[in-house]
């Protein structure tokens, strides 16, 4: 039994990820000239915001210049101000609980951000839920790039008073980056 559970586990190689002196490294993305990731961090480097009209760039360096405080308290007018704001970000996808035809997820600034490092923070994450009739997304290790509307509030479970996000995207589109 033993034998046959370690069997059905893949290695990291069967799993798309190469282990390389004690690191782990991500497969070949193929990016456009000057995006890359940051083997060290994970994070996407050199990201070009798209200019459309009356929508917002932000990017993670901004949500990064804020530690979360219970009641937002302390938070930078720059980042108040985006709540109710149209925005575009670019990150990967981190799942929350669907597999695929992914609606609901959680856009992070770096692959580190989930089973193979540590998880972000509550200014890591943005909870994007993908507007009615938008096709869901497959489960990717592809960076994506999000339009919705940014709300700057805690979410708490309904049972708990855990907060889940402080910022997240509703009515979102959202597209996996293939170049």
């Amino acid at each position: 039994v033993e034998d046959a559970a370690e069997a059905a586990t893949p290695t990291a190689e069967e799993a798309g990820i190469m282990a390389t002196g004690g690191t782990f490294a991500l497969p070949q993305l193929n990016l456009p000239p000057g995006l890359r990731v940051d083997p060290a961090t994970g994070l996407l480097m050199g990201v070009q915001l798209p200019q459309i009209e009356g929508v917002k760039g932000v990017t993670w360096e901004l949500f990064r210049t804020y530690e979360y405080q219970p009641g937002l308290k302390g938070m930078p007018d720059e980042i108040k101000n985006l709540d109710g704001q149209k925005v575009v970000m670019i990150g990967f996808l981190m799942t929350l609980f669907q597999y695929d035809d992914i609606k609901d997820f959680h856009l992070v600034a770096s692959h580190w951000s989930c089973c193979y490092g540590v998880p972000p923070g509550l200014d890591g994450a943005v909870r994007v839920r993908l507007a009615k009739g938008e096709e869901g997304l497959p489960n990717t290790i592809k960076p994506i790039r999000v339009i919705g509307t940014l709300r700057v509030k805690e979410v708490k479970e309904e049972e708990s008073d855990i907060v889940w996000a402080i910022y997240s995207m509703d009515d979102a589109e959202a597209v996996i980056l293939d170049y």
